[in-house]
């Protein structure tokens, strides 16, 4: 019983000296897996399409930047002024949106690729260029900071990528701001143009409304006689112009009523006696003179310049061929063992 236990145990075990030993005589099939995958890592790394990284640095414009976006917005004109926050958030939301990306895929990103490779899947196409083109926002401390990155083959291009595609941001977030602000402006006039045509048309009514007023007392004053008579109560002012008591117009005379009846209803226009009117019209002239051109403001700005980068970020080629080594050396290393113990186990 103790024999076979032995037995056993020893078939059970492997001596490291034996081990050794079936790895030098196995030392050829080991180097030559182990050259054979550093080959094939090595032509991986060297023939593989490098692929080039460009970034960009996007922070909030200055107050100087948006200062004409503020012209002429101060409290008395009604118009709340643009922050610096308002701006930029127009900007981002503009440079994440999905429009921007598909007119980016369609006009820019398709045509740089060949027929071939066009005719692919577009879903796939887009995947990948969603996948070339990444905006992030590299800290959560720095919430208003945003790291843009093109992917390319050449690194001429990822840098062209880069400044285009925030261009075209920058420029649909000034169309759109400049867009809201004349719309602003318009409704603003509009509504001013209303209360105006309201003013006169309130103004015509209370005119044709005194001549009437006026017109009874005339005949109330012919019919008594009191041609030249006046007496005035409550106020020159008060009287003249028909808000006194209209029982007491007729006290002015026939004459004085038939000069006022004639003078209003020559009036061509009530304008100078219509209260805050000539200030509307003040306002609308100054809101017409308001206006933004698109180069006179930025809406973001970029830390530091986009620049051609310089070495890929991928492939590696140093540690795709230290990899390809260890891979190499542990795969010969297991077929090595592999035929050492099917050539040991072998039977005669």
């Amino acid at each position: 019983m103790r024999e076979n236990n032995s037995g056993n145990q020893g078939l059970g075990e492997v001596d490291l000296a034996d081990l050794l030993k079936g790895i030098w005589a196995q030392r050829w099939l080991v180097f030559a897996v182990a050259v054979v995958i550093t080959v094939m890592a090595g032509a991986f790394a060297f023939l593989s399409t490098p692929v080039y990284e460009a970034r960009a640095f996007i922070l909030p414009p200055t107050q100087n930047d948006i200062e004409d976006f503020n012209y002429g917005r101060t409290p008395e004109s009604g118009l709340p002024p643009y922050s610096v926050k308002d701006v930029y958030a127009v900007f981002i939301r503009n440079l994440h949106s999905e429009s921007l990306r598909n007119r980016f895929f369609n006009e820019v990103y398709l045509p740089s690729l060949s027929d071939d490779a066009r005719r692919g899947s577009q879903d796939y196409l887009y995947r990948k260029f969603t996948a070339a083109l990444t905006i992030a926002q590299p800290s959560k401390d720095f919430s208003d900071r945003f790291t843009v990155v093109a992917l390319n083959n050449q690194p001429a291009q990822a840098a062209d990528w880069l400044n285009l595609y925030i261009d075209q941001a920058s420029e649909a977030a000034k169309k759109e701001l400049i867009k809201n602000f004349s719309k602003e402006i318009k409704v603003r006039i509009r509504n001013n143009e209303a209360q105006i045509a309201m003013l006169r048309e309130n103004a015509a009514n209370v005119r044709r409304d005194t001549v009437r007023q006026l017109l009874e007392a005339e005949k109330i004053a012919g019919a008594i006689g009191l041609e030249k008579h006046q007496i005035v109560s409550g106020g020159v002012t008060g009287e003249m112009s028909g808000s006194g008591d209209s029982r007491l117009i007729y006290l002015r005379g026939t004459k004085a009523l038939e000069a006022e009846v004639k003078n209003l209803q020559t009036r061509e226009s009530d304008d100078a006696f219509i209260a805050n009117l000539r200030k509307l019209q003040g306002l609308n002239e100054f809101y017409k003179t308001l206006g933004v051109k698109g180069e006179d403001v930025a809406v973001y700005r970029l830390d530091g310049v986009i620049q051609p980068p310089d070495s890929p970020i991928k492939p590696k080629k140093a540690l795709t061929l230290l990899l390809g080594m260890v891979v190499g050396l542990g795969l010969g290393l297991v077929f090595g063992l592999m035929r050492h113990f099917w050539t040991v186990r072998k039977p005669e």
